[in-house]
Parts: C-alpha cells; sequence; structure tokens
C-alpha cells in the first residue's frame, strides 16, 4: 500500500470562519439592496414620467380646444393663438404652469374624409382648427422635468411632447326642456313655492286659495324657474350665434298629457254663474312636442333659428304649466328629431337634456339613454334645483356627453354658456 504523502505533499483543510461567512452575506445583501433600491428608483421616476405625460396631454388638449373655441367665435387669429397659450399655462406639468411659443400654436383646416378620419392642413384657408405642438425639454420652451433619481439613472431630466388639434364640427343639436308644473315654482328648491308680484295671474273668485291660483296661471314672467330657464337658454343661443357656422337647433318641450280646465279656460258646473261667452276651451296639453322642428340646411339662417327658439319659449310661458316628469318621453322625441327628415348623417347629433325634477311614470330613462347611444346621439344633462341626479350622470356617461348639477340661476346660465363654447368643438387628435 502507498502511505499517504506527508509534508508539503499532505492536503491542507482550512476551516471557513464565521466573520467569513458574515462578510459574503453582507456583500450578497448589499448587492441585492443597490439592486432593489434601483428598481424602486425606476419604478418612482417611470410612475412620475406617466404622470407628466397625462398631465402634458390634458394641457395639450385644453389649449387646442380653447385656441378653436376663440377661432370660431372671433375669427381672430391672434385672439386663438393668445387664448391657446393662456388656456396651456392654466395646466400644471410637473408641478409648474406649463407654456407654449405662439409658434407651437399652428392655425389651418381640418377636414373629415370619406374613412371618416379627420386630416389636418396647416396654414389652409378659411381657417377652422388649431394645432398645439407642446414640448417638454429639448427645443421646447418649457424645461426638461427633473426626475427623483434621474443622476442615479443617468438622466438629466425627461423629456417629451405631446400634440393635438381641435375643430369645429358640423352640429345638429335639440334643446329637450322640461315644462312639467315645477317649472312655474320660485327658485327656493321647494315645491309649491311661488315668487311674488306675479302680474300673470289670472284675476277673479274662482280659485279657493293662493296656492291653487298660483297653479292655475302662468309663471311668473321674471323670478320663476321658467324664466330663469328662458335666460339661461338665451345666453346659449347669443353664445352659438357667435360661431362662425352655428349649428342648426331645434327645441322639444315635455311633461305630461294634461287637460286644464281652470277659469279662464273653463268651470267645471260653472259655479260662479260667468257668462259662458267669456271662457275660454279648455288647455289641452300632450307629453312631449316638437316645439321647433330641426331647420333644413338649404337656406339656413342662424338668426331666424334663434329667434324661432326663444319665440317659443316665451309663448309657453304665457300659459300654465302643467304635467309630470316623463322624461323618456322627451329624451325619445329629442333623438326622433335628430334622426329623422332634415337630419345629415355626417353631422355629430347633441341633445341639453333639462330638468328640474325626478323623472316618474315613464319607461326607465336608461333604455332611452341606451336608444340614444345607439343612434349615435351624445347627450348633456343640466339639472336646475334637484342635488345631482344619478340617472342624469348615468345618461351621460353612455352617450359620452356631460352632466351639469346646479343650484342656482347663476349656474344654470354658466352651464348653457359653457355647452354653447364647448359643444361645437371636438378634437381630431
Amino acid at each position: 500500500m502507498k502511505k499517504i504523502a506527508s509534508g508539503s505533499q499532505q492536503c491542507r483543510h482550512r476551516k471557513i470562519s464565521s466573520s467569513d461567512r458574515a462578510g459574503a452575506a453582507h456583500a450578497l445583501i448589499a448587492f441585492m439592496l443597490l439592486g432593489f433600491a434601483t428598481t424602486v428608483a425606476f419604478s418612482i421616476d417611470f410612475a412620475y414620467m406617466q404622470l407628466v405625460r397625462s398631465e402634458l396631454r390634458a394641457a395639450t388638449d385644453a389649449a387646442a380646444k380653447a385656441g378653436a373655441e376663440a377661432l370660431m367665435r372671433t375669427r381672430n387669429t391672434s385672439t386663438a393663438v393668445e387664448t391657446a397659450r393662456e388656456v396651456a399655462a392654466l395646466n400644471k406639468v410637473g408641478g409648474r404652469n406649463f407654456i407654449i411659443r405662439s409658434s407651437d400654436v399652428v392655425l389651418g383646416q381640418a377636414s373629415v374624409g370619406n374613412d371618416g378620419l379627420w386630416r389636418f392642413t396647416e396654414n389652409l384657408l378659411p381657417y377652422n382648427a388649431v394645432r398645439v405642438n407642446s414640448r417638454v425639454g429639448g427645443t421646447g420652451l418649457f424645461p426638461a422635468v427633473p426626475l427623483f433619481f434621474g443622476k442615479l439613472l443617468g438622466k438629466d431630466g425627461f423629456v417629451t411632447s405631446a400634440k393635438a388639434t381641435a375643430a369645429q364640427q358640423s352640429v345638429e343639436i335639440c334643446l329637450c326642456i322640461d315644462r312639467s308644473a315645477s317649472m312655474s315654482y320660485n327658485m327656493d328648491g321647494i315645491d309649491y313655492r311661488f315668487a311674488s308680484g306675479n302680474e300673470l295671474l289670472f284675476t277673479g273668485p274662482y280659485y279657493s286659495t293662493a296656492r291653487a291660483r298660483n297653479i292655475a296661471s302662468p309663471p311668473h314672467p321674471r323670478e320663476s324657474r321658467w324664466a330663469i330657464l328662458q335666460t339661461a337658454i338665451k345666453d346659449f343661443v347669443d353664445e352659438i350665434g357667435k360661431l362662425q357656422n352655428p349649428p342648426r337647433t331645434s327645441l322639444v318641450t315635455w311633461s305630461s298629457d294634461a287637460i286644464h280646465s281652470t277659469h279662464p279656460y273653463s268651470l267645471p258646473n260653472n259655479p260662479f254663474n260667468v257668462p259662458l261667452s267669456t271662457l275660454k276651451q279648455p288647455l289641452v296639453f300632450t307629453t312631449v312636442s316638437t316645439d321647433v322642428s330641426l331647420p333644413s340646411v338649404n337656406g339656413f339662417n342662424w338668426q331666424n333659428n334663434a329667434t324661432q327658439i326663444t319665440a317659443s319659449l316665451a309663448r309657453r310661458g304665457l300659459d300654465p304649466l302643467v304635467g309630470a316628469t316623463r322624461l323618456s318621453d322627451g329624451l325619445d322625441r329629442a333623438v326622433q328629431v335628430l334622426t329623422g327628415t332634415g337630419s345629415q348623417v355626417q353631422s355629430n347629433k347633441v341633445v341639453i337634456l333639462m330638468t328640474d325634477g325626478m323623472w316618474g311614470d315613464c319607461r326607465d330613462p336608461m333604455l332611452a339613454a341606451q336608444d340614444a347611444a345607439n343612434a349615435g346621439v351624445t347627450v348633456h344633462c343640466v339639472s336646475m334645483l334637484t342635488g345631482t341626479q344619478d340617472i342624469l350622470t348615468k345618461i351621460a356617461n353612455l352617450t359620452g356627453g356631460r352632466y351639469y348639477p346646479t343650484s342656482d340661476a347663476n349656474g344654470l346660465r354658466n352651464a348653457f354658456r359653457e355647452l354653447a363654447q364647448t359643444i361645437p368643438i371636438v378634437l381630431t387628435e
């Protein structure tokens, strides 16, 4: 047998100490922590970059829409450019007010092709569109956005860009207005509260109470909800009229079927022996009425259209307002108007649905809203003195519209002004 070599040839075994193992573990932990910290840093900065992109997109979209609205309203190119810049500056990107150059705002013409896609041509007259080219860092006026861990990741700042184009679209509008009995009330928001000093109240000893007399008479011409609505719609048509191409607009009013048979229209059994020759025929109200049809494209005149709308509402205010809130019937008729005779297939169709009450005695409004959506009709909802209505929120969301809950006259007027300014403007990219 061979002997195991000794001395220098003998195998030596070194015992690994606990301090050696601890050192290796510390190095591994340090390496893992560095990797974890780098991952966390990248995740934080990545999320922040996404936020900056979203903020830049919002600022760019808002600037383009504001510029297009100003262009259509004032027909002044300088005003359109400055308005776009001013609105851009109202938005924050990375915690700072965003800024763009005048040269970042480009005017031109946008049109829809046979494929349904919008195309924008710079500097092509007549202008109907505004494009905003936004930049963060690089050649932009707004500097790059610092990152939290930029140095660690080898970046001095985040650079990005966005582009948006807004143009005036071809629109057909239907004002879909609640004319139920509550529209005679005052603006307190309480049922059966009527404004005092109504010179339209009917006279005579024919009413058992002051409430009965107010119910039987036309609404107060200045302080009733109906009068406040008339003012808001007057603001609407005035704003629409400022556009280069005001949209053709129809009017539908609705409540519920009713027969008004109170003096001076009639007196059941004639208890006061009023001469029959002095009495009028009972007023008959139908649930829904197309008060102003959608005007024809041929020979369309906006001023005539606006006059028809305001005059029709004024005439309604000279008779008592009666009936319940059959909202779905009104919305169904508005959709019929916008998809029937006189409507153009390529036009965007918009209903402005206004009510001061809760729907009832009709089919589920969501079914009517689904029919509107299926027909490509957008429904913007406005409520007066009701608080926020969940059903109106859902109708607007389903059809791509907006909901404006209003609590006073100023709120209602502002809602209609904003609708007039924004409805004709669409983001094309």
